[in-house]
């Protein structure tokens, strides 16, 4: 079995069905921690990222420019939007973010989390 070698800080497409029924790619970020991208889970923790620039504003997202990990625009990780897929799922990856852009992001996800607490 071919087994695809996945890190934190990878970006990859991930098809996802549109409310109109449309297949259409999005770039994911992988959060998960490596010692479980090795384990033998079948899924893995990532975070969306979107080029709506509005969202940028938003606590805790990460502005990222054109380029960046090989993206082909301007995007932001939105902190907010954590899911787990299966492995299977994702796609052709695009790139790598650097460790201090990984860190931007979970430092903005344990903000979010600890905001949330609070209620």
């Amino acid at each position: 079995m071919n087994v695809r070698e996945i890190s934190r800080g990878d970006l990859y497409w991930v098809e996802e069905t549109s409310s109109s029924g449309e297949l259409r790619s999005h770039p994911y970020l992988v959060l998960q921690d490596d010692v479980f991208n090795r384990s033998r889970l079948s899924t893995v923790v990532v975070c969306a990222l979107s080029t709506r620039m509005k969202l940028a504003s938003e606590a805790g997202n990460v502005l990222l420019d054109e380029g960046e990990g090989n993206l082909p625009r301007r995007s932001v990780i939105v902190v907010s939007q954590l899911e787990s897929f299966e492995r299977a799922k994702l796609g052709d990856k695009i790139g790598a973010l650097s460790e201090v852009r990984v860190e931007q992001a979970l430092s903005g996800l344990r903000f979010q989390q600890r905001s949330m607490s609070r209620r």
